[in-house]
């Protein structure tokens, strides 16, 4: 699997719109990746300290542990920090033009650092 920045941005995106106190067991997605690719993500993003997350793996029919259920609870700081300059819409456009013009694959602590920077510029203050 490839880690997908569009999806990450997505999953962030709806546990900030969660009221304090709820979950999320599940995530809205338009694209072509089935839940297993987002239950992933959601993995990825509780490894990052992105977000608060319950996870409860099983095995695949291949003998595979993966993420069977999972429930989001918050966004951690530094979900919130990289979600601030994500979710400005121009800012994450600029961040993921610039990432593909120079090859289309970054960490999220780059990515993250990017977004950081286009910010920045945006508001004049580098």
């Amino acid at each position: 699997m490839k880690r997908n920045p569009e999806i990450v941005r997505a999953i962030l995106l709806q546990v900030e719109a969660l009221p304090i106190g709820h979950s999320l067991a599940s995530i809205k997605w338009d694209g072509d990746e089935d839940e297993d690719v987002i239950a992933e993500h959601v993995r990825l993003l509780k490894e990052a300290n992105y977000i608060d997350a319950r996870i409860i793996e099983g095995t695949s029919s291949r003998g595979v542990k993966q993420v069977k259920v999972y429930a989001i609870n918050r966004l951690l700081n530094d979900g919130h920090d990289f979600l601030a300059n994500a979710k400005n819409e121009s800012v994450w456009k600029q961040a993921r033009t610039l990432i593909q013009e120079k090859g289309g694959d970054v960490s999220l602590a780059v990515l993250k650092a990017l977004l950081a920077k286009v910010a920045m510029q945006q508001f004049g203050l580098s």
